[in-house]
């Protein structure tokens, strides 16, 4: 009976508080949703019928939805002449009444609220309290579709994504307000709160260690790290970005997550070795006294063996202090091509003898200890006894490849370990990073426009969105008042 009362009370005020610019557009939605009704059930019944069906009902529905949110912000703030207020050691002024157009998820809205400016200041923007306090991102868009907009922007061009915001929540951006959001996004989720990131990055690297840990297994869980240059195209010429990933494998060599980092072009990759280095000693802080196995695999780049010569040989415990035991190994695929290199020079390029001795030196390579030492001995005895059939240079420059980096090329024993031994995590990254995304037809990047989307697309395949976009939220805590309404529901329910 109470309950009844209650909604019987509701629906009373709700009644009482329809005018004319809020009844109206209900009564003629729900006309047209009747009428459509009508219309499918009248009708022949055929696939295409039913389509149209569903495509109108949804329609109407999401016509109803915007009316009604419409409705409520319009609701929010009182029309009397607020209160001067005090924010971010400043006072702000009540100076009009303004009317504001935003995008949300169920379509353009449009709603009146206060506009305050401050004190005796030219050089302080007014402010909206009602738009911090519903955290309208670049004065344009909800929270709820900046969240969508953002996953669009990391996977689609900016055509697609239009195209999709129109289709699915029929929202038409232009192309500059469209890269203004997006630049903003990247702002507040990136830029600006870079540490929670690597906050972010961190948990989610520990909880993986967590869930590894108790694993049965023959080996300890394994921390990877990689990182790999590749060129994107930048306005004028290509330049090299580089990307590095993170990935905890369980105790029977499962993979149970990667998290991704990725910086445009800069010089000696500085940003990028900051926070690489960074997100590795929180995951090893985090993982506590578990026991953890470090390994790094790379090729023989000039920066990624700096990397491990100037920071992780050199790294320790952050909590013992003891020295930390990394392993650095050269990628076994960037070794076959110097092998197959090797091979054309002694056999001649693409030769059926070229093909096979290939074949058989990668497996040596592979599956036998000092695997380098007797590839290096193979070759050396087929060039002293036939002489090179290829490029001598193309001989002595696989030969002095292998012959440099051998202490890193200890395949057998790292596969015995359960170790992997290629980048072959890292080489995608870069490709669903980097290339997927930023080498299609025709793009060509500044540097602040494709960070952008290289922090927004780490985030997402880092399975890292969420956490951020939380974050963010839960950042916005120092907000102005507002001059709130009491809404006919909670007079109803008093």
């Amino acid at each position: 009976m109470k309950q009844f009362t209650l909604a019987t009370r509701f629906l009373t005020s709700l009644l009482h508080g329809l005018d004319k610019t809020w009844l109206v557009p209900l009564l003629g939605i729900f006309r047209r949703i009747l009428a459509s009704v009508e219309s499918f059930r009248n009708k022949e019944i055929t696939p295409r019928s039913f389509e149209q069906f569903e495509r109108r009902l949804e329609r109407h529905a999401r016509e109803l939805a915007r009316i009604i949110l419409e409705r409520t912000l319009n609701g929010i703030e009182s029309d009397r002449r607020p209160t001067a207020l005090n924010w971010e050691h400043r006072t702000f002024f009540p100076n009009r009444r303004s009317f504001h157009t935003i995008e949300t998820r169920l379509g353009t809205v449009g709603y009146q609220r206060w506009i305050f400016t401050a004190e005796l200041s030219l050089f302080v923007r007014g402010i909206a309290p009602l738009d911090l306090r519903l955290g309208i991102l670049a004065e344009r868009v909800s929270p709820g579709l900046a969240h969508q907009l953002g996953r669009l922007a990391t996977d689609l061009p900016q055509q697609p994504s239009l195209q999709q915001l129109r289709e699915q929540f029929n929202v038409r951006l232009s192309v500059t307000a469209y890269r203004r959001i997006v630049e903003r996004l990247s702002i507040e989720v990136g830029n600006r709160h870079d540490e929670q990131a690597v906050e972010q990055a961190v948990e989610q690297l520990v909880e993986w260690i967590e869930e590894a840990d108790p694993i049965q297994g023959k080996h300890e869980v394994l921390l990877l790290v990689g990182r790999d240059g590749v060129h994107v195209p930048m306005r004028g010429c290509w330049k090299e970005a580089v990307c590095a990933t993170l990935t905890v494998y369980d105790r029977n060599r499962q993979r149970l997550g990667t998290v991704y980092l990725g910086e445009m072009p800069q010089k000696d990759q500085q940003r990028m070795t900051d926070r690489l280095t960074k997100v590795i000693r929180g995951a090893i802080q985090g993982s506590g006294e578990r026991s953890l196995k470090l390994r790094y695999v790379t090729d023989a780049g000039s920066l990624p063996r700096k990397y491990f010569r100037q920071v992780l040989s050199k790294m320790k415990h952050p909590q013992t202090g003891e020295a930390m035991n990394w392993s650095w190994g050269v990628d076994f695929y960037h070794v076959c091509e110097y092998l197959s290199a090797l091979s054309g020079a002694l056999f001649g390029t693409g030769t059926s003898q070229s093909q096979t001795w290939f074949r058989a030196q990668r497996h040596t390579l592979r599956h036998h200890g000092c695997g380098v030492q007797s590839v290096m001995r193979r070759a050396a005895q087929q060039r002293r006894r036939h002489g090179c059939q290829g490029s001598e240079d193309e001989y002595r420059k696989a030969v002095g490849y292998l012959a440099r980096y051998r202490q890193f090329m200890d395949f057998a024993e790292r596969r015995k370990a359960g170790d992997p031994i290629g980048s072959g995590v890292t080489e995608a990254g870069c490709k669903v990073i980097f290339n997927q995304r930023m080498k299609q037809a025709g793009m060509r990047w500044s540097k602040a426009g494709g960070q952008s989307i290289v922090d927004l697309r780490t985030a997402c395949r880092s399975h890292l969105w969420d956490r951020i976009w939380r974050c963010w939220q839960d950042s916005q805590t120092n907000l102005p008042p507002i001059n709130q309404t009491i809404s006919e529901f909670t007079r109803a329910v008093a």
